[in-house]
This record gives C-alpha cells, sequence and structure tokens, in this order.
C-alpha cells in the first residue's frame, strides 16, 4: 500500500516525535510511505526522519520553523500534485493544520481512504479555538478512518466528527525498549529531587508544580523540581519561581531527547496536565521505573493503575500533588513497589512486537 502521512511540521511535540516512534517500530513495514510537512519545525526531528526513510521520501514545503499562510497554500497544492501523481491508496492526517487542508485535498481524490490521527481530546489553539472544531467538523464526511493515541482520545474526539461508518484504532506513538535506562535504587534524596516533563505551556499547569515546591518548603520539607521541555510559558514559570523565592530549586533543562536517562536519579515523577492524549513524558517515565504521580486524564486513564504502577490525582492542584508527594516520601517500598511495576507494565503493553500485532490489524500484512 502507498501511504501518504501528513503533519504540520517537525517541532519535538507528541504527535511529531511518536511518527518517529512508529518509524523505528517499523509500524509502516512492508509499505511505501512518503512524508509531507508545511514546514521543518525546531530541532533536528526532521533530520532523524528524513534519516530513516530516505530523503526523497520527506516532502518539506518550507525549511522554516513555523508555517505561514503562505506556506499551507502552497502546501495544499503540493498534496493535491502528490495526490495526482504518486497516486497513494491512504492519506493520514495528523494535527489540526494537516488535517484541515489535507481534507479539502482528499475531497478531489473520492477513492483515497483518508485517515485522520487524533492525539488530544480537545481541540486547542491560541488564536483559533472557536473555529477548528466547526470547521473540521463539517469536513469530517470525508474522513474514512480514525486513530487516536488511546482510547480516551478516540472516544472524546467524536464530537468533531459527523455521523458515518468508519474504522477507527488506537494507535499509540510509544514503544518500549527494554534496554532503556532505568531507576536502580529508590532511597530518597536530601533534599527531595522531583521531576516533570513536556512542553512549556497552560495547560500542563507547571506553575502549580512551582507551587508545590513552594508548599513543600513551608511544610519543612526541601525539594528541588527539574523541568525537561521547552515552550511558550518558559519565561512567565521562571518569574514565578523567583516570586517564590524557590528559584534556585526550579531547574528549567530546555528541550531533552531522551530525558528520563538523566532523570533517573530523581525521587518521583510528576504530571499536573488538565488535558493530554496518550501522554508520552508519563510513558517514558513508568518505562524509567520513576515513581509517578499525575492526573487521571488522556491516556493515563488506560495505563496507569492508581496504587499499583502510580499515584492517580482526580484534579491538578498543587495541594493534591503535596500530599501525594508526601504520602510516596514516606514509604520506600511504596516507591519501589510502584516504580517497578510500572516499568513492567509498560515493557508489557508497548513493547516491539505489541506494536507490530497492532500495524497488522490498522495496516494489514506489511510487517
Amino acid at each position: 500500500m502507498r501511504i501518504l502521512y501528513f503533519i504540520n511540521g517537525f517541532d519535538p511535540g507528541g504527535a511529531e516525535h511518536g511518527l518517529l516512534t512508529l518509524l523505528q517500530a517499523g509500524f509502516f513495514s512492508g509499505h511505501e510511505l512518503k512524508i509531507l510537512a508545511c514546514c521543518r519545525g525546531r530541532g533536528a526531528l526532521a533530520d532523524e526522519i528524513a534519516a530513516k526513510i530516505g530523503e526523497h521520501n520527506l516532502i518539506l514545503t518550507s525549511q522554516s520553523e513555523e508555517p505561514s499562510l503562505r506556506t499551507f497554500a502552497s502546501t495544499f497544492f503540493v498534496m493535491l500534485r502528490l495526490i495526482r501523481e504518486w497516486r497513494p491508496d491512504m492519506v493520514v492526517l495528523s494535527l489540526k493544520q494537516a488535517n484541515l487542508l489535507g481534507r479539502f485535498a482528499a475531497m478531489f481524490a473520492p477513492r483515497l481512504r483518508c485517515v485522520s490521527f487524533e492525539h488530544i481530546a480537545r481541540y486547542r489553539s491560541r488564536r483559533a479555538e472557536g473555529v477548528y472544531g466547526p470547521v473540521l467538523k463539517a469536513l469530517s464526511w470525508r474522513v474514512d478512518e480514525i486513530w487516536a493515541d488511546c482510547e480516551n482520545t478516540l472516544q472524546e474526539t467524536q464530537t468533531y466528527f459527523l455521523p458515518r461508518r468508519r474504522r477507527s484504532h488506537v494507535v499509540p506513538l510509544f514503544r518500549a525498549d527494554e534496554a532503556s535506562s532505568h531507576k536502580r535504587d529508590y532511597a530518597l534524596h536530601t533534599p527531595l529531587r522531583l521531576a516533570a516533563a513536556g512542553r512549556l505551556m497552560a495547560r500542563k499547569n507547571f506553575d502549580r508544580l512551582i507551587e508545590a515546591i513552594r508548599m513543600l518548603q513551608d511544610r519543612g520539607i526541601s525539594a528541588t523540581l527539574d523541568l525537561y521541555g521547552d515552550g511558550p510559558e518558559r519565561q512567565a514559570l521562571s518569574r514565578k519561581a523567583d516570586e517564590l523565592g524557590i528559584g534556585d530549586r526550579v531547574r528549567f533543562h530546555g528541550y531533552v531527547a531522551r530525558w528520563f536517562k538523566l532523570a533517573c536519579d530523581r525521587d518521583m515523577f510528576i504530571n499536573l496536565s488538565d488535558t493530554e492524549g496518550f501522554c508520552i513524558v508519563v510513558a517514558e517515565a513508568m518505562l524509567a521505573g520513576l515513581p509517578v504521580i499525575a492526573t487521571d486524564i488522556g491516556g493515563i486513564r488506560d495505563y496507569g493503575k492508581h496504587g499499583e504502577n502510580m499515584l492517580k490525582l482526580t484534579v491538578p492542584s498543587a495541594e493534591m500533588a503535596v500530599t501525594q508527594v508526601l504520602v510516596l516520601a514516606g514509604d520506600e517500598t511504596l516507591r519501589k513497589e510502584i516504580g517497578i511495576q510500572a516499568r513492567h507494565d509498560m515493557l508489557e503493553a508497548y513493547s516491539q512486537d505489541a506494536l507490530r500485532v497492532r500495524a497488522t490489524a490498522v495496516l494489514g500484512g506489511g510487517m
């Protein structure tokens, strides 16, 4: 089968890096694959993907870090040309803008199997949040199949699709490598070492995590926070830490591709997001054997088991986070049991073999 995969660009986000994970796992093996993107994006992810599939199979309509309206327009016509000349059997549309352009283009190819790849339950945007939902829903009649990164995303995004018969599949953008670095010592450090990772944006609630560090200090518990990630909230979060008098206790590491290698000696990992898809960073923390505290959202509902492989929060509040930190801090046996079970569960559910079975179910044959 010929597959055209269309994505906005290659910023180091979950959907973008997840595509590389699928390629590394051989998800598309046995099929011809071309990847189209509106721009290169930040970092070296585009180069890694090109090395994996061959430069001739990666088509970038712009070398810029961010797409523009002009870039979107030119990409639309590049896609029409690819559909006409290369004649793919399937087009996979990842992220909102790619879905918008791709669904329009697919109207000119009625026999093309059009797949919408959903990565988060709610279509959010700083400037056009109220537009994407209605427009994409109106165009959803052209979508033949839905992929989602977790069961929760699949169910929640149904509101963005007009009713019709469609196939649907869960395609997690995560692969568990047994050789990956993992935590081995669960003795507590002084000061307490907490870690978090992800794009520094409002819905991740890193500001509440910084508040939790202050609250722990007020209770006489010394703690530090290592943040792995970059994004628009970076400066605001740094200011908040300084305002709370804990600027020296919050360390910003920027984007680190395999951040969990550096975080294996941290005592706990915390995620206070209010919206997630699969949530790759929590899965990575679990694979690394870190005791995890996380809001019960998105894919965490699928793979997280409260009291067994993580501690769950019903709401992403600083107060609840502090309560669970104290629970783990006071029980080394619990920390160890949760960390070891988390790694075991990730290795079992998201192994290379498990992904191969899923690929066969989604694409048929080939692997």
